[in-house]
């Protein structure tokens, strides 16, 4: 751990300097899962500086998912997840929304990844995976009102990312969902309507069912598109 942690001069902000050598030590294996990190006081004296440095950097770090920290606890590595990679993307997409050009670039790559989705479920998909798409389905297609409608809208997607068995496919459509939420909004206000969807819908689940992945893939590529026509139609009314 030593080694791993081994202080060097630099220029740059003190908390980045501490962030980056114990992230390294992280990445290159001398820092393990569950290993402990050295106390606030071991790290002031490691590194030459104050604790607001070394709390500044531990708070960056576990913001990245790299530590998990508690009150009154030591630190220590964490387990690697994916939503944690995503969710360091999310203020640049949130950025990116505010432009026509960014929204319509994002709205591009979600049709390209469900479609992808569509396609691996229906490759994969297990017999308990399939039911919950379709149960998702029929919670979508029983909903009592809009927001119902909404919310079982994005499960319905999500239990087809679910299905493809990669928590990295499932944080990203995660994230996608919650980008391009409002999306879903003005798509139905500008005549998107709650039938068409469940028409698109059931044929994406019945291509998955019956492991057609052509099939698949095309039905999510008219979904998707109907969704960014209705989408552009209402920005463009509210203009």
């Amino acid at each position: 751990m030593a080694r791993g942690l081994a202080a060097t001069g630099s220029k740059r902000r003190k908390f980045e300097e501490i962030a980056d050598h114990i992230e390294l030590a992280i990445v290159s294996g001398h820092l393990k899962v569950g290993d402990r990190l050295p106390s606030e006081r071991e790290l002031m004296e490691r590194f030459g500086t104050g604790r607001g440095s070394v709390r500044e950097a531990l708070f960056v770090l576990q913001r990245k998912g790299l530590i998990h920290t508690s009150s009154g606890a030591v630190p220590r590595v964490g387990e690697p997840k994916a939503d944690m990679m995503v969710r360091e993307l999310s203020g640049i997409a949130r950025l990116l929304l505010n432009r026509p050009e960014g929204a319509r670039e994002l709205q591009e790559a979600r049709a390209l990844f469900e479609i992808g989705l569509a396609r691996q479920a229906a490759k994969m998909a297990s017999a308990e995976r399939l039911e919950a798409i379709r149960a998702a389905l029929a919670a979508n297609e029983d909903a009592p009102d809009a927001p119902t409608f909404v919310a079982t809208d994005i499960a319905f997607h999500s239990a087809i990312a679910e299905a493809c068995e990669n928590s990295t496919y499932l944080a990203v459509n995660t994230a996608f969902g919650e980008w391009l939420h409002g999306q879903r909004t003005v798509s139905a206000a500008a005549g998107s309507t709650r039938e068409n969807v469940i028409v698109q819908h059931r044929a994406i689940f019945e291509a998955i069912a019956r492991r057609d992945h052509v099939a698949a893939e095309a039905a999510m590529d008219d979904h998707l598109a109907t969704v960014a026509h209705f989408y552009w139609k209402g920005r463009a009314g509210s203009a």
